[in-house]
C-alpha cells in the first residue's frame, strides 16, 4: 500500500511539472507572437509613410534626370547676375546633389509669354524632351491685362491643358509655379488671383505648389536696383525693378527644393 501512494506520489508530481513547462512554453509563445506582431505592424507603419517626390526621384533607375523649366521670362533667368546662378540653374545643380544623380537642363521658356500662347503650343516639343521633372512657370503674364473673368477662364483652360498633357504623355515630377511680382507692383492684386487658380488646379491633379509670393510678397530685397547691366542678359536691357535679383533667384530655388521635399 505504502508503494502505491509513492507512486502515486510520484505521478502528481511528474504532472504538476508538465503543466508548468506548458504554461511556460504557452507564456513564451504569446510573447513571441506579440514580438513579432509589433515587428510587423512597425514594419506597415514604414511602408505606409508616403514617399516625398524628392525621394521618388532618387528611387528612379536611371542615373540621369531631365529638368525642362517650362515658362517665361522668370524661367529664362531674369535678372540673375549669369545664367549659371539663375533658378533653374540652380535647381539644377542641387536637384543633382540631393538625388545623387546627374541633373541635365532643358525645357523651353521665353520673354513675354503667357499659358495661352507658349504653353499649349509647345507641349509637344516639351514631351519629346522626356523629362524627369517640370516646373511650370506661367501667370506672370497672364495677369498683366487684369483679372477679368475671361482671362482667369482662359488660363485655367490652357494651364488645365498643360497639366493633364504632361501627366498623360511623361512620367515627369510636375512642381506647378505661381506668379511673380515685385512687392507693391502693379499687378500684384491680380496675380494673386490668378495664383489661386494655380493652387486650385494644383489640389485637383495632386500636383504640389510652389507659391512665390511667399518670396516677393512684403520683400523689396527680392528684386532690382534697376539699372545695372548683366552681361549675359544684356540682350534684354539692365536689371529693372520687375524681375528677381540674384536673392530672389537663390530663393526660388530654394523653394523648388522645398516643395520636392514635402
Amino acid at each position: 500500500m505504502k508503494k502505491v501512494w509513492v507512486g502515486l506520489g510520484l505521478l502528481l508530481l511528474l504532472l504538476a511539472a508538465g503543466c508548468g513547462v506548458q504554461r511556460h512554453a504557452t507564456k513564451s509563445s504569446r510573447a513571441s507572437t506579440s514580438a513579432s506582431s509589433r515587428q510587423v505592424s512597425a514594419s506597415q507603419q514604414t511602408s505606409s509613410v508616403p514617399q516625398t517626390p524628392l525621394a521618388k526621384l532618387k528611387a528612379r533607375s536611371k542615373d540621369t534626370l531631365v529638368y525642362a523649366p517650362f515658362g517665361d521670362s522668370l524661367s529664362v533667368g531674369l535678372f540673375a547676375d549669369k545664367k549659371t546662378s539663375r533658378f533653374t540653374s540652380l535647381f539644377t545643380q542641387q536637384l543633382g546633389q540631393l538625388t545623387g544623380k546627374t541633373v541635365t537642363e532643358a525645357g523651353i521658356a521665353e520673354v513675354g509669354k503667357t499659358a495661352t500662347n507658349l504653353g499649349v503650343p509647345a507641349l509637344s516639343s516639351l514631351v519629346a524632351q522626356q523629362p524627369d521633372v517640370v516646373t511650370i512657370e506661367f501667370g506672370t503674364n497672364d495677369a498683366v491685362g487684369g483679372a477679368t473673368p475671361s482671362a482667369l477662364a482662359a488660363y485655367h483652360q490652357a494651364l488645365t491643358t498643360i497639366v493633364t498633357t504632361l501627366q498623360e504623355k511623361t512620367t515627369a515630377q510636375l512642381i506647378l509655379m505661381t506668379t511673380w511680382s515685385p512687392n507693391n507692383g502693379p499687378y500684384a492684386a491680380a496675380d494673386l488671383k490668378f495664383d489661386a487658380v494655380v493652387k486650385e488646379i494644383g489640389r485637383s491633379y495632386h500636383v504640389p505648389v510652389a507659391d512665390l509670393a511667399t518670396i516677393w510678397q512684403g520683400h523689396d530685397d527680392v528684386t532690382g536696383p534697376a539699372g545695372t547691366t548683366i552681361p549675359d542678359f544684356a540682350a534684354n536691357g539692365p536689371r529693372d525693378t520687375f524681375h528677381p535679383n540674384q536673392q530672389g533667384h537663390d530663393q526660388i530655388a530654394a523653394l523648388l527644393i522645398k516643395t520636392l521635399e514635402e
